[in-house]
């Protein structure tokens, strides 16, 4: 019989090789950089509480056969604290599915202390999983916004996942309406270069300090639920961002206007010639669109082919103006004993964006080390650019464009 145990450090390296083979479909030998992120995401962040802390399912001889990653988050409700913890990365050795440890990690980890518990990237089993134990899904936190910016690689973007999963149930009937809309889209967004809205407001780097105290602070407090930050915590989060480079480049631009105030901020990962991700986009009233317009214009810039985003319900009004247009996207899955709690999250009356989940801590692995692991080569030496290329799975999307040496 197997169980149920707390995850220590011990563990990590059987961990990684789960995570590696079975979350990310890759084969050969994890990167050594899987294991210290690991190590930094589940034992060193500045959240960490050891009674609130990552599941393994071992059976046999200890053998680690599942884990499903906890990290806790502070929150508060009209001032009050919550506990709040994000579940990630869930994973089970195939062969040991029949004993089903995945429920059983899921269940443990809503049992568990916090007083809130959250995963915002949860596959569709998860989620059945989830709903079936007691949990709850968030329409309000289930849609995601799309802007193109280069409409006819943005079609061609669209058109290949249509290729890739448009064979499947749901999957496939989102695909066909992602790829209906952008053709339509495409058709009216006018193809020239986006210039710099003639706003008035000027751009600077998004400093840890000005987000937490001008631009946080001021937008949160229209929610009653809303994450609690401090110089620590934030520090090492978008510090952590910038160096996995999970979605591209990370950027940080705060907007002032003509007095030097604060109207707005964004946070996105910039990526050439693909699609440039939305962590966390803000504005004082009636200043929204402004905000935008210099999001698409730093986007454009930096080669970004289109934007996508959660969209927040608030913003739905000018993001439509903007040319945007929404779909399903992974639902927000929630548990909560308060039945308070629950009633904020299902309203959407909680400021969450991406920057507050899981998925703002994904592995950014670069196409290199993918390759590498794919050729069982401890570097990129000994093997052309052609052939490590060959070796990529079909499938392979990654965090950086494949540069070979004679391209850079």
């Amino acid at each position: 019989m197997g169980r149920i145990r707390a995850f220590v450090q011990d563990d990590i390296p059987r961990v990684a090789e789960l995570n590696w083979q079975f979350l990310q479909g890759q084969t050969g030998p994890h990167p050594p950089r899987l294991e210290e992120y690991l190590r930094q995401v589940f034992f060193q962040n500045p959240w960490f509480d050891s009674s609130i802390g990552s599941l393994v399912y071992e059976e046999g001889q200890r053998r680690v056969v599942g884990f499903l990653g906890i990290v806790p988050r502070p929150m508060s409700v009209n001032g009050r604290p919550v506990q709040a913890a994000f579940g990630s990365g869930l994973v089970v050795h195939p062969e040991s599915r029949w004993a089903l440890p995945g429920p059983q990690l899921l269940a443990a980890f809503m049992n568990g202390k916090q007083d809130l518990a959250m995963t915002d990237t949860a596959n569709g089993l998860s989620q059945q999983i989830w709903v079936g134990l007691g949990g709850s899904t968030s329409a309000a936190y289930s849609l995601q916004w799309a802007r193109p910016l280069r409409p006819g690689s943005y079609a061609l973007y669209a058109m290949s996942r249509f290729g890739r999963e448009g064979r499947s149930g749901a999957g496939g009937r989102a695909c066909r309406v992602l790829h209906k809309t952008v053709s339509t889209v495409a058709t009216r967004i006018t193809l020239r270069r986006l210039r710099r809205p003639p706003s008035g407001a000027t751009e600077e780097e998004l400093e840890i300090d000005t987000l937490l105290h001008s631009c946080l602070q001021g937008c949160s407090a229209r929610y009653s639920l809303r994450p609690e930050y401090n110089r620590e915590s934030l520090g090492w989060l978008l510090d952590f961002m910038s160096r996995m480079k999970a979605y591209g480049n990370l950027r940080k631009v705060a907007l002032r206007d003509a007095t030097k105030e604060i109207i707005g901020w964004f946070v996105y990962y910039a990526k050439r010639g693909g699609i440039a991700d939305v962590v966390q986009i803000g504005a004082t009233k009636l200043h929204m669109k402004t905000v935008f317009d210099h999001l698409l214009c730093d986007a454009w810039n930096h080669g970004a082919i289109g934007l996508h985003g959660r969209l927040e319900i608030r913003h739905a009004q000018e993001l439509s103006e903007s040319r945007c247009f929404f779909w399903g996207t992974v639902p927000l899955l929630f548990h909560a004993r308060n039945p308070e709690l629950a009633r904020l999250v299902q309203q959407g009356d909680a400021f969450l964006s991406r920057l507050d989940g899981e998925w703002c801590l994904r592995f950014g692995a670069s196409g290199q080390e993918y390759m590498s692991a794919a050729l069982n080569l401890p570097s990129e030496e000994g093997s052309s650019p052609e052939a490590t290329k060959r070796l990529v799975p079909s499938n392979f999307q990654p965090s950086q464009p494949l540069q070979t040496k004679a391209a850079e």
